[in-house]
């Protein structure tokens, strides 16, 4: 039986959790369950100690956040000793390491894995980098620009976008390390192919959340009086495109004066102590006349998740760049009519007029009409949610997302 040390972000544990990532809880008990493999996790948490548990039969190691430079992507020596005498003790046959982004490919690069590793792309910050300020002009980028920004310059979006490109500099070297890399997307593909040519290349497959297979399906609302738009960003950054459905959302009050936009995601708007961007977004809001349209749901849980998808009419992804986009296929495969915008990698996850709607991810007049469609046509509403589920029943397929890996580690050890 093989054993594979996981490198990630994510803790496993029972609680609900709002954080990225809690798909890999399900992805790692079902390949332990499959009595192919044994699957070992460390991640990081706030802890003032290695922290040794087991979750569902899985070992696990939580190290102590690191002490780090780089912008926060190379751990300091000891953290890469800790790493080395915890794979040390494990003797893995593979590592797996979750992301490019993060300590753990910098990890590997200065040699604190031994065995043969490979790195999963989730986000790649050298692209990001080119659409960070989410189409935003040079007068609304100094707009993001208050009394924060002011006192620490370090704040403004010029800095945070110059950050992402230090950060990729520093994910490129550490990528040209890898001699073998996993991807979801053939953009993903593309854009490391350029980095680190001379790599195998590994397709595999996304599992989803467990509440998303197993709900309640959504139905059309015939609703033109109160309509409910459903997004989701991480964060208050402009590459997520937030900005944009504002503009959509004034022109849809005209017909729809009570509509709400329902917006998920660790986003702080109001009171005090916000970013540039955010006291952008507030402004927004209020010059646009829509402040009694948007509401800001928050950081949300599975179950909140689905409720929410499930109570709105359609769900918009306005995001300028993603690498894979799990929002995207959550909301598909609860079945809710979704519109997305033509960037990155989400145009493969579906067909534009039979399982989603696309537009450009500055063109807020096409998404408000398509919004309008999806309210107002039953048939079309209807026609793109059973088609967007029966994508993501055929693509998201548990015991395929299953296969798959177990396939990729088999064939990885050989390599």
């Amino acid at each position: 039986m093989l054993k594979v040390l996981w490198l990630c972000n994510s803790q496993f544990v029972d609680e609900k959790i709002k954080t990225t990532g809690t798909w890999l809880q399900p992805l790692a008990r079902m390949l332990q369950e499959s009595l192919e493999v044994t699957i070992y996790n460390v991640t990081v948490g706030s802890v003032k100690e290695v922290l040794h548990n087991n979750y569902h039969g899985i070992e696990q190691w939580v190290i102590p956040h690191p002490k780090t430079t780089g912008y926060g992507q190379i751990p300091s020596r000891d953290f890469c000793e800790t790493l080395s005498k915890i794979e040390k003790r494990i003797a893995p046959d593979l590592v797996h390491i979750w992301g490019s982004e993060n300590i753990w490919v910098s990890a590997y690069a200065q040699g604190a894995i031994k065995a043969k590793a490979f790195v999963d792309i989730q986000g790649i910050l050298s692209s990001v980098y080119y659409y960070y300020y989410g189409g935003l002009n040079f007068k609304e980028i100094l707009k993001c620009i208050h009394l924060k920004e002011i006192l620490m310059p370090s704040r403004t979006l010029f800095h945070k976008k110059e950050v992402f490109r230090q950060r990729g500099k520093i994910e490129s070297d550490c990528l040209r390390k890898f001699n073998i890399i996993s991807y979801q997307s053939e953009w993903v593909k593309t854009h490391i192919s350029y980095i680190n040519p001379d790599a195998t290349f590994i397709p595999t497959r996304i599992m989803l959340r467990d509440s998303f297979y197993n709900t309640e399906l959504w139905k059309y609302k015939n609703d033109t009086i109160s309509p409910i738009v459903f997004t989701i960003a991480s964060g208050a950054i402009p590459y997520k495109g937030i900005h944009v459905i504002f503009n959509s959302i004034k022109l849809l009050k005209k017909d729809y004066p009570n509509i709400k936009l329902k917006v998920a995601g660790n986003m702080k708007i109001g009171g005090r102590l916000m970013d540039g961007y955010s006291l952008y977004l507030e402004e927004k809001i209020n010059e646009l006349g829509i402040e009694n349209n948007v509401i800001f749901l928050g950081s949300l849980d599975e179950a909140e998740l689905v409720r929410e998808l499930q109570g709105s009419n359609c769900c918009v992804i306005p995001s300028f760049v993603e690498t894979y986009c799990l929002a995207f296929a959550e909301s598909m495969m609860i079945g809710v009519p979704t519109i997305a915008s033509f960037t990155g990698a989400m145009p493969e996850l579906a067909q534009h007029g039979k399982e989603c709607l696309f537009y450009n991810p500055i063109d807020f007049q096409t998404c408000a009409f398509y919004m309008k469609r999806l309210i107002e046509d039953k048939d079309l509403a209807e026609y793109i949610s059973i088609n967007g589920r029966r994508r993501r029943l055929k693509e998201n397929d548990k015991e395929l997302v299953l296969q798959t890996q177990l396939n990729n580690y088999a064939q990885i050890v050989k390599i």
